[in-house]
Formats: C-alpha cells, sequence, structure tokens
C-alpha cells in the first residue's frame, strides 16, 4: 500500500505538482533550470530566482538575484538537499529579522521535523545572546515540490545576529570537517577551529586568535592553570553553563567530535559558547566511538560508547572535562539547570502544536523522500510515531537530567 502512495505521489508530481505541495505552511519557490542535483558546496549558483507564497496565494517576497548552493557534509549527499541562501539585499523572511545568509535545513536524519526547532527554541529560553530564528516552509525548485524544510537564519556576523563589536573581535566554528577557509588546532586538546569572520583574516588576526586559544588551554590544562582568572579574563561563565545545559538536554553528542561548535568573542571581551546549531541527531540514545563519531545505537558497534537518558553527552566534549571540574562551573551549571528546568518543562507543549501545524506537509515529505536510510538515525516509521517520541524523549530527558545535575557519581 506505500508503495502504490509513492508511486502516485511521484506520478502527481510530475503531472500536476502543486497537487503535491498541498499543505498550511508557505512556500518557498525556487528557480534552478536543473534542479538541486546543478548544485554545488564551494560555488554559489546565480542568479537564482526565489519567490516567497503563503498560503493563501500572496507572494510576500521575491528576487530574481538570489543566490543558491548545497549546506552541510553528510547531509549534501543525501537526495532531499539542504541549501544554503544569499539574497541581493537583507530582507525580514517571514517575519524574521532583515538578514542576507539564510538556510534551508532539509532535516532528512529526523523524520519529526522538530529537533532543530525545539533546539532552538530552548536557546531562547537561556542567556545566549543571539539564536537562529526559523520558519518551517515547504519547497519547490522547477515547479517540483521538494517536501518540508526549515528557513532558518544562517550563523553570521551581521546586524541583529551575531555581535564581535568591530575590530578585534571574531566568530569560530570548532568542527572536524576543517572546511572553514583559515583555522588551526589548539595545543593542547588538538581541538580544529575555523575562523567564520573575519572572512578572510590577515596573518596577524589568525595569529592573534590562535594565541587567545593556547592562553585559555594554558588556563585550563597548563602546569600553572588558574581557575580563578578563567572567569574573570578569558571566558564568559553564563554562555558555557548554558551552552553545556542545552547540548545535554538536547541528547546531543556532535560536540564530541566536535561538529558545529560555535563561539566568538567580542573586541575586548572575553570567549562566549554558541551561537547553537546542527540538532538533527539529537534527542536520540547513539553509539559514540572513540574519534567522537556518532553511530545509531541499533547498529551497535563494538568500539562505540551508548549514550542514552541516563547519560551525560557532553562531559568530555570541548573544555568540558575541565571545566565540569571546576567547582564554579559546576555550581553555575547546577544553578543555572535549577532556573531554566521549570521554562523547558514550559515548552513540551510547543511540540505538539508544531506537530500539528506542519502534519499535512510532513506526510507529503514522507512520500516524497521515502526509504530506510540507517544513516536517518532515526528508527519511527512514520511522522507522527517520530513527532510522539520526540516528546516523550524531551520529558524524559527533563527527569532524568533532574537526578544527574542534582547528584554527584556522573560529574569528573
Amino acid at each position: 500500500m506505500k508503495r502504490w502512495l509513492f508511486f502516485l505521489c511521484c506520478l502527481l508530481a510530475l503531472l500536476w505538482p502543486s497537487a503535491v505541495a498541498a499543505g498550511g505552511l508557505p512556500e518557498l519557490r525556487l528557480s534552478l533550470c536543473g534542479g538541486t542535483a546543478a548544485l554545488q558546496r564551494e560555488a554559489w549558483t546565480q542568479p537564482v530566482a526565489l519567490s516567497v507564497v503563503m498560503p493563501d496565494g500572496r507572494e510576500v517576497y521575491r528576487t530574481r538575484r538570489a543566490a543558491v548552493k548545497l549546506h552541510g557534509h553528510s547531509t549534501a549527499a543525501k537526495a532531499k538537499k539542504p541549501m544554503a541562501l544569499r539574497l541581493p539585499s537583507a530582507a525580514p523572511l517571514l517575519g524574521m529579522a532583515p538578514g542576507r545568509r539564510w538556510v534551508l535545513l532539509a532535516n532528512v536524519m529526523d523524520h519529526s521535523h522538530l529537533r532543530n526547532r525545539l533546539a532552538f527554541a530552548m536557546a531562547r529560553l537561556t542567556s545566549l545572546p543571539w539564536t537562529p530564528d526559523s520558519r518551517f516552509v515547504r519547497v519547490t525548485v522547477d515547479g517540483r515540490p521538494q517536501g518540508c524544510y526549515l528557513l532558518a537564519e544562517a550563523v553570521r556576523v551581521a546586524p541583529g545576529r551575531v555581535d564581535v563589536g568591530g575590530r578585534g573581535g571574531f566568530l569560530v566554528e570548532l568542527d572536524a570537517y576543517r572546511d572553514a577557509p583559515a583555522g588551526f588546532l589548539t595545543p593542547q586538546r588538538r581541538l580544529p577551529v575555523g575562523v567564520r569572520w573575519p572572512a578572510d583574516p590577515s596573518p596577524r588576526q589568525l595569529r592573534q586568535i590562535r594565541s587567545f586559544f593556547a592562553a585559555v588551554e594554558q588556563q585550563l590544562y597548563g602546569p600553572q592553570a588558574d581557575a580563578g582568572s578563567l572567569w574573570s579574563k578569558w571566558l564568559d561563565l553564563p554562555s558555557f553553563a548554558d551552552w553545556w545545559l542545552l547540548h545535554e538536554l538536547a541528547q546531543n553528542a556532535e560536540p564530541n567530535g566536535p561538529r558545529s561548535c560555535f563561539m566568538y568573542r567580542p573586541a575586548g571581551g572575553r570567549l562566549h559558547a554558541g551561537p547553537v546549531w546542527d540538532f538533527d541527531l539529537a534527542f536520540i540514545d547513539v553509539g559514540l566511538d572513540a574519534g567522537g563519531d556518532l553511530r545509531p545505537a541499533r547498529l551497535r558497534r563494538p568500539d562505540a560508547v551508548l549514550l542514552t537518558a541516563d547519560s551525560l553527552y557532553c562531559r568530555r566534549a570541548l573544555w568540558f572535562d575541565r571545566l565540569l571540574a571546576d567547582t564554579v562551573f559546576r555550581c553555575a551549571v547546577q544553578r543555572r539547570w535549577r532556573e531554566l528546568s521549570p521554562r523547558f518543562h514550559a515548552l513540551a507543549d510547543s511540540i505538539g502544536l508544531w506537530h500539528d501545524r506542519l502534519a499535512a506537509d510532513a506526510r507529503t515529505d514522507a512520500l516524497l523522500w521515502p526509504g530506510a536510510d540507517p544513516a536517518r538515525f532515526d528508527d519511527a516509521p512514520t511522522f507522527d510515531a517520530s513527532a510522539d517520541r520526540l516528546r516523550r524523549t524531551y520529558l524524559l530527558r527533563l527527569a532524568r537530567l533532574d537526578s544527574l545535575l542534582g547528584g554527584g557519581a556522573l560529574w569528573p
């Protein structure tokens, strides 16, 4: 029966694309003249026609001078493509703050389509200064439906986004893919640091950023480590505490890679954790191998450590092995958990609201992109089952963290 529905859906997509695209979400239309197969990850395809149409048929944005390229790494190899968008000028898409750079997250590894949206909502309840805003949309390319996407603000240094306060500030991404134009490995932990801003750092700027990270690791791991000056001079305590709590609540093991871990330093200030990004492999049990790579827990790799709802996921990621051994940081984490937990509990009802809003388009997406790809890390058979599991997992994790963070057995 499912196979029959799939072939019917494909036929409708060829003969009458709008029949498949029916749903309650705004539609983002792209004209690529060749489909997503022609997109590249390193080079922009341009100029591209792009428009945003509301469910009632109103066109609220149009340009013929957009640029598009592939986004992501492993997800970029999937049939349903994540995409980065660049507009000719800043625009407030779907009520979000004006910006030129946007990302269309395909959420191909997440049958619920809700993990990234939930994590962003969680982050907005914390002290983190900026978190990407996002909206669910359905996407068509050259008139053909591509399914349900999450349109999100890209992590950029720009007005209304990441604020580094002018010259001397920087934005970096700690990511094992090491695809930033400029970067380095930290001296102690050998963490891969890619410089995202300045966009084209001079040798002097790169040396300054590298020296800053070396000084931080000297405070953490050197023979004369000084925890007293760590928080007063080098690291912003509230952001690191909230960032860690957010990733623990989300069961996000990506920082162990590390993957997509942003940090920024305002000019002359301390290093801040964030903004947060990349939660399509969150809210699940995983196997973590010695190199920090994730594997679905059901594959049971012999070299993987199983992380479940009863685990701390990021206790040794990045610098947290030392940070969690620091009494000041540990007390801040426990205090912040007591403050944030009621807010996180209140967010649980939003999962049901998002499910209802997304349901028609998510079910269509499942017909457009069927299959049991094990790399999706989600063995829930349907959108409804996956969304229901996400809500139950979220509530279970909240309960588990109440006990994990209240005791001392799992602290390093």
